[in-house]
C-alpha cells in the first residue's frame, strides 16, 4: 500500500510519485488524459491500483480523494477530486468502474 489516510494529500501524492506513479492525470469527457504524456485512457485501459479518502485539516467535511491507476501501456499515475458534497460525480462513478 504506498497511500495513507493519516498523511495529507499532497504527502500521498508525494509518496505515489516516489513509486513512479508520475504522470498527473485529469477527468474530461468520461475518460482521463495525462497532463504530461496528453494520452487518453478510457475505463477498459485502466487499472485501478488504490485509492484513499483525505479530510481537510481545518474542516473536517472538506474532503479530497486520491486514485492511483495503472493504464495499459503501462503509464501510472494519480487522479485526485473532491469528495463528498463537492465530489465530481461523473469522475467518482469513472474510477469507482475501474477494475
Amino acid at each position: 500500500m504506498i497511500l495513507s489516510n493519516s498523511r495529507t494529500l499532497l504527502e500521498d501524492i508525494d509518496a505515489a510519485k516516489q513509486n513512479a506513479y508520475d504522470e498527473e492525470f485529469i477527468f474530461t469527457k468520461n475518460k482521463i488524459v495525462g497532463r504530461n504524456n496528453k494520452k487518453s485512457y478510457g475505463i477498459k485501459d485502466c487499472t485501478l491500483i488504490e485509492y484513499c479518502i483525505h479530510e481537510g485539516m481545518s474542516d473536517p467535511s472538506d474532503q479530497s480523494i486520491l486514485f492511483l491507476i495503472l493504464c495499459s501501456d503501462g503509464t501510472k499515475g494519480c487522479l485526485s477530486s473532491s469528495y463528498g458534497t463537492y465530489a465530481d460525480s461523473d469522475l467518482i462513478e469513472f474510477t469507482l468502474a475501474i477494475k
